[in-house]
């Protein structure tokens, strides 16, 4: 009995589970509600219902391709009422801003920094590009060669996390302007080739032209999704990612794609931001931490999570707890820096 109420408490001990049980006093639902209701993808999802199944608190059954969950009976609900657990009522999917909305705030977002109209991405509005890039690993001659297309985005240096080879096939996932892409590009030289992929047309627009700017013709910028990639199975030696995770709605999906694209053996350099602690779901839809790479950002297990799910080995370099001060105004978080191999 002392096992089942430690089980039970240990299960009611976390934000997302507390939404979850607060929506299903009020009434059931199907699990797909609870990546839009609780603001985390699927994955994260399908963890917190397995472990509040396992408590006894939930049960579920099927209704043709729908799982639709409820609480085990009226005795739980009336002991979890009794616990002070509140109902839900903004539990409807829409209710906090879905992926599509999220989406369309960044690429709106993003498409105005590349214009120049805003600088940065709202999380560090006092520092310069060149201090932001300084800060994060960048080299002062990987800044003056390249100073058109560092607009100060980012939270690492993924070309600086690992080697990269001449000859090799590079894909740089939300290229930007080009910054990254330009690094690699020196890296794999004439007989290497560099991808970068953007879904903001602006950005892709600044990249081409950096890259005529700069005199060069292996770099080659396309239009997509980093969730759907346009770029051919096994056909990337290195993926590499800089603090563009973070924005996507669906975070497991873009780790399966980087799998996929990538040759037996590939590997993938990364810095991204990820929670030390959890974002209250009105800081999970405010539009400005969204942008800034907070809103949108998994609590770090949770994100090493997906990325095992996903095939991949993890190497974790470095993780920059300092970066939450220096740029994101103490909000519970770091920058994550990591190589991952593909077996």
């Amino acid at each position: 009995m002392t096992e089942e109420k430690a089980r039970f408490f240990k299960a009611l001990g976390d934000r997302t589970r507390l939404t979850i049980v607060g929506c299903l006093l009020k009434h059931d639902h199907c699990a797909c509600d609870f990546s839009e209701i609780a603001g985390k993808d699927q994955t994260t999802i399908s963890r917190h219902l397995k472990i509040l199944l396992e408590a006894g608190i939930l049960r579920y059954e099927k209704d043709g391709r729908y799982v639709i969950y409820s609480l085990q009976d009226d005795m739980m609900k009336e002991t979890l009422e009794k616990c002070g657990i509140k109902k839900v009522d903004s539990c409807c999917p829409g209710s906090l801003m879905d992926a599509d909305t999220k989406k369309h705030v960044v690429k709106k977002n993003y498409g105005k920094i590349a214009l120049g109209m805003v600088q940065g991405c709202g999380c560090c509005d006092d520092l310069s590009g060149e201090e932001i890039a300084g800060s994060i690993g960048y080299s002062n001659e990987d800044i003056s060669s390249f100073s058109d297309a560092n607009l100060g985005l980012g939270c690492g240096n993924p070309t600086a996390l690992g080697d990269i080879h001449e000859g090799e096939v590079v894909l740089d996932l939300g290229s930007g302007a080009g910054f990254d892409s330009f690094l690699a590009a020196r890296k794999v030289g004439k007989t290497g080739r560099v991808i970068g992929v953007d879904m903001t047309a602006e950005m892709l627009a600044k990249a081409r032209e950096n890259a005529e700017k700069y005199g060069f013709d292996n770099v080659e910028f396309r239009q997509g999704d980093i969730e759907d990639l346009p770029v051919e199975s096994g056909s990337v030696d290195v993926v590499m990612s800089n603090c563009v995770i973070n924005l996507v709605p669906d975070k497991s999906r873009v780790f399966r794609e980087a799998h996929r694209v990538l040759k037996d053996n590939g590997r993938m350099y990364l810095s991204d931001i990820v929670l030390l602690k959890d974002l209250t779901p009105e800081e999970r839809s405010d539009e400005k931490l969204i942008c800034a790479c907070v809103g949108g950002a998994l609590m770090k297990e949770d994100y090493l999570s997906i990325i095992r799910e996903a095939g991949f080995t993890i190497r974790i370099i470095d993780e920059d707890k300092d970066i939450s001060k220096r740029q994101y105004s103490g909000y519970p978080l770091e920058s994550l820096k990591l190589e991952l191999r593909k077996g």
